[in-house]
């Protein structure tokens, strides 16, 4: 869970076929690498096609079930190969090493990281579409966005510190998925705008920009730790016990883009509601 996000990748099934007469799809045995896509097409009912994921992919439990191809940033080429998959379903990052490994084997692979909300509803849209899954697609979609919208806060948007790593200090910028679901949460981030989506940043830094709240995102750290940190004493999130870890939110609803984002907005939105109170 230390390297929460980072994580998406997936594949499947086409057919012109109506809902009540499906033929075999083209590529029923596929192997998901990112915990994230995996959510996604369990979401699409679309699970007894996966025969292989990797360690990270813990949701659903019944995931456990499917035989293990190693971690999401070294996957097990060798036996990802034994499986005989149809297709490879992986995301950005680490990933894109295997990628080239699995061209060059001649593996059909499937690649998707979105980098907002909105790009979030184009993967599901398109795994509908390689899964013959259109129509739980479509739904899952509408149900998405009809979801986040209700969570829409009113009042004064408070500002946000999301720490994604310690060593160094990682965040993500408001160019990434992570950034957009702040901003759907009604929060500020201070780091709006970084070289890249995930970008290291001084400590300095964050104790000048004053956060109202922040946020851990990785095991291993309590609020003690963060409050005892060199001259952070001075932040209004300090002050204020604002400071919140992975023991009162879960981070993978909110590094994962899968459809539990709708959990993550909804939890980081009581942070605003808490603020204006």
């Amino acid at each position: 869970m230390k390297k929460c996000f980072f994580l998406f990748a997936l594949i499947l099934i086409v057919s012109c076929s109506s809902p009540s007469d499906k033929t075999e799809a083209p590529h029923p045995r596929i192997v998901v690498l990112s915990p994230e896509l995996a959510e996604i097409i369990c979401s699409l009912k679309a699970e007894d096609n996966i025969v292989g994921i990797t360690q990270e992919c813990d949701y659903p439990k019944t995931l456990q079930q499917k035989d293990i191809t190693g971690s999401f940033s070294a996957p097990n080429l060798e036996k990802l190969i034994s499986l005989e998959p149809d297709a490879v379903f992986l995301t950005g990052m680490e990933q894109e090493m295997i990628k080239q490994k699995l061209q060059n084997l001649n593996i059909p692979i499937h690649q998707f990281y979105p980098s907002s909300i909105n790009a979030f509803y184009d993967t599901i849209f398109s795994l509908g579409e390689l899964l013959q899954r259109e129509v739980e697609a479509d739904s899952l979609i509408q149900y998405l966005k009809h979801a986040i919208v209700s969570t829409q806060k009113s009042g004064k948007s408070p500002t946000i510190y999301i720490e994604i790593y310690d060593r160094p200090l990682m965040t993500a910028s408001s160019n990434s998925f992570v950034g957009d679901v702040i901003i759907k949460a009604g929060l500020k981030n201070i780091f709006p705008d970084l070289p890249r989506e995930y970008c290291a940043v001084s400590s300095e830094k964050v104790v000048e920009l004053n956060p109202d709240i922040i946020l851990i995102t990785y095991p291993g750290v309590n609020k003690s730790d963060i409050k005892e940190r060199l001259g952070w004493s001075t932040i209004s999130a300090i002050k204020n016990d604002k400071v919140f870890t992975t023991e009162d939110i879960d981070p993978d609803i909110i590094l994962r883009a899968g459809p539990r984002i709708v959990q993550g907005i909804r939890a980081l939105s009581q942070l605003h509601v808490q603020y204006n109170e």
